[in-house]
């Protein structure tokens, strides 16, 4: 994993401290291993995506982080102290942090009661109270709910008040487990783009878990993707999302063209029917390309080539309507997906069947050791 967590804004500064780090960290329930991570860091200051499917280790890996599970093996250091086993040390510094879960957990009182009652619990005074609560209850857009009960709220403003209530103790590590994942699509984009900018304006150390690509690039400094409860890839996240690591980080990244690529000489390779000036690394005979859909550009045959273009002509499989843009699935050899809007799909009388030509820049690949001993067939030429 990269060392290093990169800010939003820019690098990390020299010398900066770990809000926290670990080491061959396991949980294991029963005899089931569901965890084992060697090495994870975070930079104060900066924001880490856990990101990867249902059932990966996210939750898991956070609750270790969090101080909410002890891990069967490893050692973790929270906010330049070693965690030991004793329960007072790992309460004092549960007391530093702050966590959000996707439900929002709000007790039977007034939204003003349930933001207040950890800044009770630490003894402030009330005049304090009041104004820091009513800071945060207004930075969230809930400040005119002080009042209200908390069941009287929907799952946006119980999931506001939620947030307000952690950030109030202005910790030193937020933990955020899914926290907009029982929102509808509209609520969810609103409130992460307030967290956005929260986030950066406060500068916490936050851990958030998420399966969503797009929060995990809204909100992140830096992401490491989960699969099998292990850590796959870790880096910033520009370079999880340009440049995955393995075959399986791409496919859950949502990468839509894994194409079979195959040596034909030192500096060149075989994608399909066309021959490339790409190198592979030394002893790699074969490789995958990566290549997102939205590098695809369709055109009609007999389309003059543009200037450095890779050009395969293809037959229009079948045409998914999956939001906007459709997805045009393809046959040039490989199985290949383009994405095109509508007025695309009409100018190009995009059916099944068509013949068109199907391009894109040699530098949107991206070339993994490849995972399969075979690659695919074509999908003109797969049963059923």
């Amino acid at each position: 994993m990269d060392g290093q967590a990169v800010r939003r804004s820019g690098g990390r500064d020299v010398g900066e401290p770990l809000a926290l780090s670990l080491s061959a960290v396991e949980v294991q329930y029963r005899s089931r291993r569901v965890l084992r991570v060697e090495s994870l860091q975070l930079a104060a200051g900066s924001t880490l995506a856990l990101l990867g499917p249902n059932g990966s280790g996210k939750s898991t890996l956070l609750r270790v982080l969090a101080l909410l599970e002890r891990p069967s093996a490893g050692s973790l250091t929270l906010l330049g102290e070693p965690v030991r086993d004793g329960e007072g040390q790992r309460l004092a510094l549960r007391r530093r942090t702050a966590t959000v879960f996707q439900d929002p957990l709000l007790t039977d009182q007034t939204v003003f009661d349930n933001v207040a009652m950890g800044l009770r619990f630490r003894g402030l005074g009330a005049g304090q109270i009041e104004r820091r609560v009513g800071q945060w209850l207004a930075r969230f857009g809930v400040g005119h709910l002080a009042a209200r009960r908390a069941r009287s709220l929907s799952g946006g403003e119980a999931q506001r008040v939620s947030l307000a209530r952690a950030f109030v103790l202005e910790p030193e590590i937020l933990f955020l487990d899914e926290p907009f994942g029982s929102l509808d699509l509209q609520g969810r984009e609103a409130l992460a783009l307030e967290l956005e900018a929260i986030l950066r304006e406060a500068r916490i150390a936050t851990v958030l878990v998420t399966h969503d690509r797009g929060e995990a690039q809204m909100l992140a400094d830096q992401v490491a993707v989960l699969l099998d409860g292990r850590v796959a890839q870790c880096a910033a996240v520009r370079t999880v999302f340009e440049r995955p690591a393995t075959p399986a980080v791409a496919r859950f990244l949502g990468v839509e063209n894994l194409l079979p690529v195959s040596r034909t000489g030192p500096d060149e390779v075989r994608i399909a029917d066309r021959v490339l000036p790409l190198a592979l690394p030394p002893g790699m005979a074969r490789a995958l390309a990566c290549l997102r859909a939205e590098d695809v550009h369709l055109s009609p045959e007999g389309t003059p080539d543009a200037p450095g273009s890779v050009r395969l002509t293809a037959t229009v499989v079948h045409v998914v309507p999956y939001g906007v843009p459709y997805r045009v699935h393809l046959d040039a050899g490989v199985p290949l997906i383009a994405l095109a809007a509508q007025r695309t799909l009409d100018r190009l009388g995009v059916a099944p069947g068509v013949r068109l030509v199907a391009s894109f820049d040699p530098g949107a690949l991206h070339l993994l050791e490849s995972d399969a001993p075979d690659p695919p067939l074509p999908v003109s030429h797969r049963p059923g």
